[in-house]
């Protein structure tokens, strides 16, 4: 039979469980660094001319900031400012199988996606999310993956997915990707 004592131990237990848990802060596997650096001023164009009040850095593990139309991680929440930020992230992969690749990024404002220095696609203005595919064919080797956003007002969101062309289902960057491997910060 059990007795008072103990259940009174295990409803203690829970409760400093629950409580540790709450207090210990949510991390991610570090794939690469995110930049976000606030603006002195409005912006409208990914290419304006930046005045930096405030920047920060983080590592978080894969592009998918686009929580219920605010630009939040999953896991770790809300990143940054609600308005008039820019978003950088500079990734350095490896390719193990050659081959076209489909790169879909989706934003709400706008965004530049660039590999190795070369623009694959972008929309420099405001707009609500939307997503915008761009094909790459890369070679075996090391390449730089550079992503830029900024947010304006209003909802927020910048979602990047990579697959293989003859590869339906695409992955968030940063996850599991057929023939691409990433190289840590």
């Amino acid at each position: 039979m059990i007795n008072r004592n103990t259940i009174f131990s295990v409803l203690i237990a829970a409760t400093v469980s629950v409580i540790i848990y709450r207090l210990i802060p949510p991390s991610v596997e570090p794939n690469f660094t995110l930049t976000l650096s606030k603006s002195r001023n409005n912006i409208v164009k990914i290419n304006q001319p930046r005045t930096i009040s405030e920047s920060r850095e983080m590592v978080i593990d894969r592009i998918e900031l686009n929580e219920r139309s605010r630009f939040q991680h999953p896991k770790l929440g809300p990143l940054g400012w609600s308005e008039n930020f820019f978003a950088d992230i500079e990734s350095r992969f490896k390719v193990t199988e050659s081959g076209r690749y489909r790169f879909l990024t989706g934003s709400d404002d706008g965004f530049r996606l660039a590999i190795d220095g070369n623009v694959l696609c972008q929309f420099p203005g405001d707009r609500p999310y939307r997503k915008q595919a761009c094909y790459q064919t890369l070679e075996v080797g090391e390449h730089l993956l550079e992503l830029n956003y900024f947010q304006g007002y209003g909802n927020a969101g910048l979602t990047l997915e990579v697959t293989k062309s003859d590869v339906k289902s695409p992955q968030f960057w940063g996850e599991k990707i057929e023939g691409i491997e990433y190289i840590q910060p």
